[in-house]
């Protein structure tokens, strides 16, 4: 992974003030584990069955190196499928000082897991456990099939944290809940500037498909990290010392198949456990920092292309891409099960290639706004023909962006308070009349005040941020939630010596659990410790 980027600050000065301070320089004796307001994966009652896929292996091996952990997954003996439900949990250890990373699990060619890791607080070691809940790729797990996976983690005599790894998968028996029949993934895919777009092959589907789902995850790195605090080239020309990213703060993924664009895929704009201030994560974590979130795109109406025998292009491209992306794309497949051929066609494709942006920008009192806004409206639609008759299909997507950046303190400081909602409707007509009908929305904002304003060197700083973000999902099939994440960070040195590292922070979630049931959970954190009162 890149170098943890500061929001504002000289990559230069990133490197020089090694951000993964320790909050437990500041605060002793140090921080509680991570915790989220998340409510957890539910687990079935009845027999189940786990395996495990590493055990206590270290990110890096004896001579320091980094090392991925890999072997054969099978189904296990005593709990063949179908399964009520699998779950990955996947544990994580780690002490001394170290920089966020990226870790992913792969089985065959398809990501059932990409997430970010806690940089550690000191010499204790900080222990969390990811568990999610991966049922939806059953369809590759009922064969033995190849995995690696692993904390892609570099050591040096600063820093020495060595992310300790155990993962296990639980396969609960009984009643399979309505998966996919086949999955086809792709490890993930790296974009750059220079190389901004990649093309996945997909051959040999089935040739009865009748449903299809796309599923993405997105992750900005470098420069792109952060990329909503991202200013157009010629406001940061204004202030050279500031060392600002350029290309704007809107991102999208555009996503074509043979050349038809299908849609626009937004993300969910993450920040890791090293971004803006790092004591802002101190134990609360940003929303999804671990599993970063995919989103879904329905291209049901594509699927007359997609059963003709034929290899296909789906290919992606990142709008404004201003340092690297990875792009972890897997087609989620519903089949006939009475027809081994369907057939259909793709009757509707309004989709804009690109989002036009509209950008202003302003002189103010002490420095430059900018405000960039972006909406899109796409259609899609398509038939299919199956042995329940002809069903058709037409899938709305729309969004609305807007991102309002006020710079001051010759570029270190920003004020970002960003919007981005969206919708997705799918409605499906047989005979005239609507066979299945969905809804899904998404609300991300964002605000975040950040300022580097009193940096003198690398000896002498004094970093501090606020964070606000959301996350609101409403799904006619899975319910409504929404989780949201305050937190405050500071971090100084004086003459090389940490002088301040303190944060403190609130989560609440409100809505639904995987079971439909309602769930809410309110935490609180200050000082690197949970408040328990």
């Amino acid at each position: 992974m890149t170098v943890r980027r500061v929001l504002l600050v000289l990559a230069v000065l990133t490197a020089m003030l090694g951000l993964s301070v320790p909050a437990g320089a500041y605060v002793e004796p140090g921080a509680d584990n991570p915790v989220t307001a998340e409510p957890p994966v539910s687990r079935p009652a009845g027999p189940h069955c786990a395996v495990t896929l590493a055990n206590h292996f270290l990110s890096n091996a004896p001579d320091g190196t980094p090392q991925t952990f890999s072997g054969t997954l099978t189904p296990p003996a005593a709990c063949p499928g179908p399964w009520a439900k699998v779950v990955m949990d996947y544990t994580v250890s780690v002490s001394g000082r170290q920089y966020d990373r990226i870790g992913d699990l792969r089985i065959g060619d398809t990501e059932v897991y990409w997430g970010t890791t806690e940089e550690p607080g000191g010499p204790t070691p900080i222990t969390y456990t990811v568990s999610k809940d991966v049922t939806e790729y059953s369809a590759l797990l009922g064969e033995p099939q190849s995995f690696t996976g692993g904390i892609g983690n570099y050591l040096s005599s600063v820093y020495t944290g060595n992310y300790d790894q155990t993962v296990t998968f639980t396969y609960y028996r009984g009643a399979a809940p309505d998966v996919p029949d086949a999955v086809v993934g792709f490890p993930a895919q790296h974009l750059s500037p220079a190389a901004n777009v990649t093309h996945l092959s997909l051959q040999n589907l089935p040739r009865n498909i009748t449903r299809a789902y796309l599923e993405v995850t997105l992750e900005g790195g470098g420069c792109d990290e952060q990329w909503f605090s991202d200013v157009p080239a010629d406001v940061a020309a204004k202030y050279p010392n500031a060392g600002m990213c350029t290309h704007g703060p809107y991102r999208e993924a555009d996503a074509s198949l043979d050349g038809t664009s299908m849609a626009a895929v937004h993300t969910f704009p993450h920040i890791y456990t090293g971004g803006i201030v790092p004591t802002l994560w101190r134990p609360i974590p940003a929303i999804h920092t671990f599993s970063l979130q995919s989103e879904r795109v329905d291209m049901t109406p594509f699927v007359g292309r997609l059963v003709d025998g034929r290899t296909h292009d789906l290919a992606f491209s990142v709008q404004n891409n201003g340092d690297s992306w990875s792009v972890v794309a897997t087609l989620l497949l519903y089949t006939d099960h009475h027809w081994a051929r369907t057939s259909g066609a793709l009757t509707t494709a309004s989709v804009a290639p690109t989002a036009v942006e509209h950008v202003t920008e302003s002189a103010i009192s002490g420095g430059t706004r900018v405000v960039d806004s972006t909406s899109r409206t796409d259609v899609t639609a398509g038939y299919v023909d199956t042995s329940a008759g002809r069903v058709s299909t037409r899938v709305v997507r729309t969004m609305a962006y807007r991102n309002d950046d006020t710079v001051t303190a010759n570029g270190l400081a920003q004020r970002i308070v960003q919007s981005d909602a969206g919708t997705q409707t799918a409605t499906s007509t047989a005979g005239g009349r609507i066979v299945a009908s969905t809804r899904h929305a998404y609300d991300y904002p964002i605000t975040i005040d950040y300022s580097a304003a009193a940096y003198v060197d690398d000896q002498n700083f004094s970093l501090t941020g606020t964070v606000d973000m959301t996350q609101t999902l409403v799904d006619s099939v899975a319910g409504a939630s929404t989780e949201n994440v305050r937190s405050y960070g500071i971090l100084s040195r004086t003459n090389g010596v940490t002088s301040e590292s303190d944060g403190h922070s609130t989560s609440r979630y409100a809505g639904v659990d995987d079971r439909g049931h309602p769930y809410v959970q309110v935490l609180a954190s200050n000082h690197g410790r949970v408040d328990r009162n």
